[in-house]
């Protein structure tokens, strides 16, 4: 049997063959595709269709859903922006003007008659594209189009004609190859410092802004601790996340997640769940993306209220541009959405901080709140489907920065809630349906608004009430209202009244009233949120419950008393001491039993109700947590127990499974969490080595190296979380712990010794005696405290730090690089450098922490990286002159230095990011920005260079860090595996048998929605024992710290 292959002219992949039917229109191919089962780690025939079942609805286990034209030609995915595309194309088709040349000038002209039309065409549908290459994932290569049908699930190919080149061959089975299959183990990321990053879905899921990305988590799910997804596609800072509900009342659900960043776009997210899947919750898609506004969008309001209905989804998005722009959002298929803007409104330099959206009571007439840097806040009623300005509320005396709408429904025992007020007149009572707007502001004050049918009170004349009785006031609220009267702050309860158009016939007039003022924060509030709805007895009902967040860390949930009515802070949660700014947002979970916050630093806190109908007790949860800055470095520990990153965030965070059973069950369960955070510093974090287990070397924007050896404490939690009581032999006669003095950057160790003077001093009251670590708020026993858990936010910064135990002094800029010897024996590290003088390579003897005398010299600008090999008979330099350089051991131990330059090579054409060294050392490789990474390996031949380029594998982008797996990989050979992280944030990965070294085949790409958003600054494989299952740890600029498993076959 003849096959004809079809393949690319520039690299030969081969791309398809006419098992797929091509059909040719218009000098392009396409190539209907199909979503099939595949058996993970089966054969697959090159260039034949893999004719597997169809997906269907239920699947076998390990079993996935694959696209047939991918999978029988091994084709790689890729991503552009526009501008990249357009310049891919202007260098490809010279590629292919230069071999169609040998068929004269009319070939030529007719590559571009054929090509043009269908690139402009492409150019137009852009967002509708994937891109494909061939295996090789040549640069220079030819793209695979991969499009839908009209009807939405149906993919197929498309392929330049003049692209191709095609031979027939005999069909013949192909030998087995390795396969790759990753999967996501672990994300750690903080929440970007925004006040509105942050949404909480109806279903548990909680979305959040995450540098350039959305993520994904479930706090109330114990079964998936930390993030679950990252979703990809915003080019600058996300600023904003809100979910878009639908249904009536208990049953509203939601249906799609709106992001708004600074790169000045919006984008609408929802579920799709192919067919056959068994995940339930499904993959997540951008199905439309906005770019109206022409500055960076800082709100997004949708509708909330106690029924969602329509084919529509109403929503608002503010911008720094000066304007609102009210959407309509309607489904179009499983992946698509159509999203109008209906109208714009300019409100110039008075910027939108927040919008909520609504109806007026018993209609389905919108009203939209905004609050502005004017410090008000605006009511716009809809007419004719255009929002309009009726009212503009005053009395906040700084910006608004919350917004939250909720419609109020009479309890059991209630005849009407009264608010603010003893005296029950019919004008202070609440109704059924009246609804209910809650303002946060910066002037630290939370008003109350309330909107009802005119006709439900009792006298529409009177429309000038004063507040009631003080019945119920504190005296520092009754203080404060002194201060504001004489301020001039606005008191008054006049009701404004607005006619809103029902059924484009009826007018129906509606009062907007200030109904409490709410006082006990003592600095900015960030958000309010309403209590969500819940059933009691059978009916719907809105509890009366607020929820505030503020910058002087503490949250308070507002209740109305119910003699007085006066509304009154019930339960305050926050966090005490630490280095924070207070919360940037906070909000009840989906059944009002939980609480989610964030902070200035990116940390989540999160409390859950375990009280009674009658009496709260609001108890910490373990959160997720994470860098809030680009992470530079990350590296596990000598016996791979535990993994530590360093951040721009100018801190050093440790992370490891804890091992324990299931709420409830026997079942035991294992999820990766941040249990330390060894330094807390006063500069940016950018390398770090370990020396030993306990020890690490740390190099930051400062000139000193600062060496950290693990506390007491810190081994027996270690031990206690993941199990592993091994690592108790290593406890000896370490310090308990440690303190960051008050503008100190030196970690104190805290001795048992130090700890019973505390106590005792305690008990005396002699607090101004003791060591500076007082005041740093640790308790003399917390210090000393096993964890059962993983810890909280408040216990991480200041109960999990490591004694600093020396300084390493040398350098005369801010530290590049650093690394360890795996005896070790020796640290190596450099610095940034301009001239030769400070492009040098210190070593320090771990004995004496002393310098050697005569610093490594090869470099003429900054050296990168520095890496000892296994066996430590080497140390490789790498730099931004493009030169590697290896040093080798000197044999006499009593020699001044260790190591001596044996060769440099100047390898690339741009600077060297990266290198790494095999498990064997018999080979290492170097990454540039030049987008290659080569193979080095020693040369057996006299005459020639000790160590000679044997491979040169060529990628996308510039490559920013490189990693030799620990082991060879299970083959009857032997493979070796070699990891790639991009400056786009790809990771690919490629392998070569043992035997040939000098021969890479591309393994893959971990899925692109694994991996960073931004640079991939650091790659780090974990030893395990299983040959078959690696895993892979990356840090990168997206702020994020990611864990896979990485299965080969």
């Amino acid at each position: 049997m003849t096959l004809i292959i079809f393949e690319d002219i520039v690299s030969g992949d081969e791309l398809f063959s006419d098992a797929f039917d091509p059909v040719e229109i218009d000098g392009r191919y396409e190539i209907n595709c199909t979503m099939i089962q595949h058996k993970k780690g089966a054969d697959v025939d090159t260039g034949a269709n893999a004719s597997a079942e169809e997906a269907g609805e239920d699947l076998e286990d390990g079993v996935e859903i694959v696209n047939n034209v991918v999978l029988s030609n091994r084709l790689q995915q890729t991503t552009f922006d526009k501008k990249g595309y357009q310049l891919y194309m202007k260098d490809h088709i010279k590629k292919l003007k230069e071999h169609y040349k040998q068929d004269g000038e009319d070939a030529v002209k007719a590559l571009e008659t054929e090509m043009m039309p269908e690139i402009k065409r492409i150019l137009a549908n852009f967002k509708d594209y994937e891109f494909y290459t061939g295996e090789t994932m040549n640069i220079e290569g030819s793209l695979m189009y991969l499009n839908y049908r009209e009807d939405g699930s149906t993919p197929f190919f498309t392929v330049f004609k003049k692209a191709l080149k095609s031979r027939k061959v005999c069909l013949l089975k192909h030998s087995k190859r390795v396969q790759m299959q990753a999967t996501q183990e672990f994300i750690s990321v903080g929440c970007n410092r925004l006040t509105q990053a942050l949404a909480w879905g109806a279903d548990g899921l909680a979305a959040f802004g995450a540098y350039h990305a959305v993520a994904l988590y479930y706090p109330m799910d114990p079964a998936r601790q930390g993030v679950q997804a990252t979703l990809q596609g915003h080019t600058n800072r996300v600023n904003c996340v809100a979910f878009i509900n639908r249904g009536h009342e208990l049953d509203q659900r939601n249906v799609a997640i709106i992001s708004g960043s600074a790169d000045k776009t919006i984008r609408v997210w929802k579920r799709h769940t192919p067919a056959g899947s068994r995940d339930e919750q499904g993959s997540w898609v951008c199905s439309a993306v906005l770019e109206a506004h022409s500055g960076s969008v800082t709100t997004i309001g949708v509708v909330r209220a106690r029924s969602i209905g329509g084919e529509k989804d109403l929503f608002a998005t503010g911008s720094g541009d000066g304007t609102i722009r009210i959407w309509e959002r309607k489904e179009v298929d499983a992946l698509k959405d159509e999203v109008t803007c209906i109208q714009e409104i300019q409100v110039g330099k008075k910027y939108a901080q927040a919008i909520a959206i609504s109806y007026f009571p018993g209609t389905s007439s919108p009203v939209m709140a905004v609050g502005s840097t004017d410090n008000r806040v605006g009511i716009y009623v809809m007419n004719s489907s255009q929002f309009v300005k009726s009212l503009s509320l005053q009395g906040h005396d700084n910006w608004v920065r919350s917004l939250d709408f909720a419609t109020y429904t009479k309890g059991n025992n209630e005849s009407g809630q009264s608010a603010g007020s003893t005296t029950k007149s019919d004008l202070h009572t609440l109704h059924e349906g009246d609804l209910l707007l809650a303002s946060g502001s910066q002037d630290k004050y939370i008003r109350i608004w309330r909107i009802s049918p005119v006709a439900s009170m009792e006298s529409s004349a009177d429309m000038t009430v004063t507040s009631g009785s003080e019945g119920g006031l504190t005296q520092d609220m009754l203080q404060s209202l002194e201060e504001m009267s004489r301020s001039g702050t606005q008191l008054s309860t006049k009701a404004h009244l607005v006619e809103v158009s029902v059924d484009s016939t009826e007018l129906v007039r509606f009062s907007v009233m200030f109904e409490a003022l709410l006082l006990g924060h003592d600095d900015w509030v960030y958000t309010v949120n309403w209590q969500p709805a819940r059933m009691v007895d059978g009916k719907y009902h809105q509890p009366m419950e607020l929820l505030s967040s503020s910058t002087d860390k503490s949250m308070m949930i507002w209740k109305p008393d119910t003699a007085t009515g006066v509304w009154v802070n019930n339960t305050q949660v926050g966090e005490i001491g630490g280095n924070t700014i207070g919360f940037y947002g906070g909000l009840f979970g989906p059944d009002g039993r939980w609480i989610l916050a964030y902070g200035y630093n990116g940390a989540f806190h999160i409390w859950k109700n375990e009280g009674n109908e009658t009496t709260d007790r609001w108890v910490p949860q373990v959160p997720a947590s994470g860098h809030y800055s680009s992470v530079q470095s990350l590296t596990w520990d000598p016996s791979q127990s535990y993994l530590v990153s360093v951040s721009l965030d100018q801190t050093a965070r440790l992370f490891a499974p804890w091992r324990h059973h299931e709420l409830g069950t026997n079942k035991l369960v294992s999820t990766w969490h941040e249990i330390a955070r060894p330094q807390i510093h006063g500069y940016d974090a950018q390398c770090i080595a370990f020396s030993d287990k306990w020890t690490f070397v740390s190099g930051s924007d400062e000139k000193v190296l600062r060496v950290f050896d693990a506390p007491q404490t810190f081994v027996r939690s270690l031990a206690k979380l993941t199990g592993d009581e091994s690592v108790l032999a290593d406890e000896g006669s370490r310090p308990v712990g440690a303190n960051l003095p008050a503008l100190g950057l030196s970690n104190k160790a805290v001795y048992e010794g130090d700890i019973s003077s505390m106590l005792e001093a305690q008990e005396s009251e002699e607090y101004l005696s003791q060591q500076s670590f007082v005041s740093t708020g640790a308790t003399p026993t917390s210090l000393v405290e096993t964890m059962v858990q993983p810890p909280f936010e408040e216990h991480l910064l200041q109960h999990t730090l490591w004694p600093e135990v020396e300084k390493l002094f040398g350098h005369g800029y801010e530290l590049m690089c650093v690394d360890a010897s795996h005896d070790g024996a020796w640290v190596a590290s450099a610095c940034r450098a301009h001239t030769p003088d400070q492009a040098v390579v210190r070593l320090y003897n771990t004995k004496t922490w002393k310098q050697t005398p005569t610093p490594l010299v090869s470099h003429t600008l900054t050296v990168t990286k520095v890496l000892f090999s296994h066996n430590d008979k080497y140390l490789l330099s790498i730099s931004r002159d493009r030169l590697w350089s290896l040093f080798e051991r000197v044999e006499d131990p009593e020699a001044a230095d260790p190591y001596r330059l044996v060769m440099s090579n100047k390898a690339h054409a741009r600077i060297l990011w990266d290198c790494s060294w095999n498990f064997d050392d018999s080979m290492f490789g170097t990454a540039s920005r030049d987008k290659t990474i080569k193979i080095w390996s020693k040369s057996a031949k006299e005459g020639t260079a000790p160590w000679v380029s044997i491979a040169t594998i060529k990628l996308p982008e510039a490559v920013t860090a490189v990693e030799f797996a620990p082991q060879l990989v299970n083959d009857t050979q032997g493979r070796h595996v070699l990891a790639a992280g991009l400056e786009d944030g790809r990771i690919f990965l490629f392998t070569c048998l043992a035997a040939s070294p000098e021969t890479w085949t591309p393994l893959g790409e971990i899925p692109r929605h694994m991996t960073h958003v931004g640079t991939a600054n650091a790659l780090s494989w974990r030893n395990v024992k299983d040959q078959e299952r690696l895993q892979l740890a990356s840090g990168g600029v997206d702020h994020s710290v990611r864990l896979y498993n990485i299965s080969l076959s």
